[in-house]
């Protein structure tokens, strides 16, 4: 599988949020390769009718579906949504300290209506701000997790920025103090760990072979095949972004599990991570 890159880094210009995580974003961008006019324009011809992501992967595969989103994607037809298959949305609340997303409100309540469980994600800037209060910002503005079975879990968003050195400054050991502390008063506020949303790349070179206890995992990897190399000692994952490109707006993800686990994902406030 090609090296995870940053979906920063795969801006789509006419969508109006320029500070997309992208979360969370913000996708992963594949790595263009010039190989002359004729391959070039046969890449374009074969870019116009794009295959499966995933061929045992989709939404009539009998699993759990959904989506997460950001200011990217503006207005939603979450409806359609629901029509393609989609069970459940992440939607891009906050990002570092103060930035809220113009989009969150909308995307949010319009996903609720048309009948998805939804949640929020922050996408961490371990640069610009100690994980407390980044952690309260994420709270004050996505409202945080109730245990009423339509919330999903908050998750924050881990991985690198543009323009920045790809851990944030910070050594292995302080990037695990910061996710740990993040965690840590996400839990003090709503009684659930967030899920960990991240890349094996990423993990691997800022945080080392080290997961927090109990944490569930949102894996990012764009493949043809389910994820089996997973990051830090997480051995088993509650969510994979597997495509960027649809089924579903924004990113397209599955849960790992059945209608069972995903009631106690949603609403068990001791839920048990699968992967740790």
């Amino acid at each position: 599988m090609p090296r995870y890159a940053p979906r920063h880094l795969a801006p789509a210009p006419s969508l109006p949020d320029p500070r997309r995580r992208h979360l969370f974003r913000t996708g992963a961008a594949a790595t263009t390769v010039a190989l002359g006019l004729g391959a070039t324009l046969a890449a374009s011809a074969a870019q116009a009718t794009p295959a499966p992501v995933h061929p045992t992967v989709g939404p009539r595969d009998g699993r759990i579906h959904g989506q997460d989103v950001s200011g990217w994607q503006g207005s939603v037809d979450w409806r359609a949504e629901v029509d393609k298959g989609s069970r459940f949305a992440y939607v891009k609340a906050t990002e570092g300290r103060t930035w809220v997303s113009d989009a969150f409100r909308e995307q949010y309540r319009g996903a609720g209506r048309a009948g998805l469980v939804r949640g929020a994600y922050h996408f961490a800037r371990p640069d610009s701000g100690d994980p407390v209060a980044q952690a309260d910002h994420f709270l004050e503005v996505s409202g945080g997790w109730e245990p009423d079975g339509r919330t999903l879990p908050g998750v924050v968003d881990l991985e690198a920025f543009p323009g920045l050195p790809a851990n944030y400054g910070l050594s292995r050991q302080e990037m695990r103090q910061w996710i740990a502390d993040f965690s840590e008063r996400y839990r003090s506020q709503t009684h659930r760990r967030p899920v960990l949303y991240t890349n094996r790349y990423w993990w691997a070179d800022c945080v080392g072979e080290w997961t927090l206890k109990n944490s569930p995992l949102f894996l990012a990897a764009y493949s043809r095949r389910e994820p089996t190399a997973l990051p830090g000692t997480w051995w088993g994952w509650e969510l994979w972004q597997y495509s960027d490109r649809g089924p579903f707006a924004g990113d397209s993800n599955v849960f790992f599990g059945t209608e069972e686990q995903f009631e106690r994902f949603v609403g068990e406030v001791d839920y048990g991570a699968v992967g740790i």
